[in-house]
Order: structure tokens, then sequence, then C-alpha cells
């Protein structure tokens, strides 16, 4: 065993997004050897936020034929997506949960790169 694998503990960190207590296992630590710094957040908070640099929203509508949509934002104006950005499999529907990235063209910002996420539940 090495000498740095043997200085591994267990350990109890807190959550820098809900404040939450959780245990980074020795397991966890070797996993994330190449890693400088512990987790900043719980593994909840890793999988629930969207990873740096994506949004998360709803999509407010699409339409297939004008080929561009709208994605509602919590707390910022909607944004708008054309067909050309969908990494999907079909054709988002409205409130979808999709996730994104942001991007800038002549008219403004746009959303880049939707993947969807969650379907919605049938109506």
């Amino acid at each position: 065993m090495s000498n740095k694998i043997k200085k591994l503990q267990d350990t109890i960190l807190y959550c820098g997004r809900c404040g939450i207590s959780f245990f980074w296992s020795i397991e966890e630590q070797v996993q994330r050897a190449g890693e400088s710094q512990s987790p900043l957040l719980c593994p909840g908070c890793r999988v629930l936020l969207p990873p740096a640099g994506s949004e998360r929203g709803l999509v407010k509508w699409y339409s297939l034929r004008k080929r561009y949509g709208f994605i509602t934002r919590q707390n910022q104006p909607d944004i708008f997506f054309p067909a050309v950005s969908l990494r999907t499999p079909r054709p988002p529907r409205t409130g979808d949960l999709v996730e994104f990235t942001l991007s800038q063209n002549e008219q403004g910002a746009i959303a880049d790169d939707v993947r969807l996420l969650a379907e919605t539940v049938a109506q």
C-alpha cells in the first residue's frame, strides 16, 4: 500500500449548498485520487444539480413545424432554443425537464446542447 493511501481516513464533510453533513469514505477518496480537494457538495446535491456550466429548465413549448421553442427557467427569463440545439431522441414536449448550456447568437442568449432529463407525465 502506498504512503498516500495509508494517510487517508474516513471524513465527515459539510455540503456547500444544503449544509448537511455527509460521509466521505476512504474508498471514495481513493477513487478521486487525481483530484486535489474534497467534494464541495453532498452526494444528493451532486446528482440533483446540473453540472458546472449547465442549467436546467422546463420546456415551455416547442413547435415541430417552426423548429424552435422556449425553455422556462427558475427566476430568469424564458430562453429560446432552435431545433439544431436538440440532443434528444425525440422532440421535446411541454413540461419536459431539460438540461442545456447557454450560448450567444446575433439576437442574444440561446439554449444550446439541449438534453432531455425527464419526460412529462401523461396529462
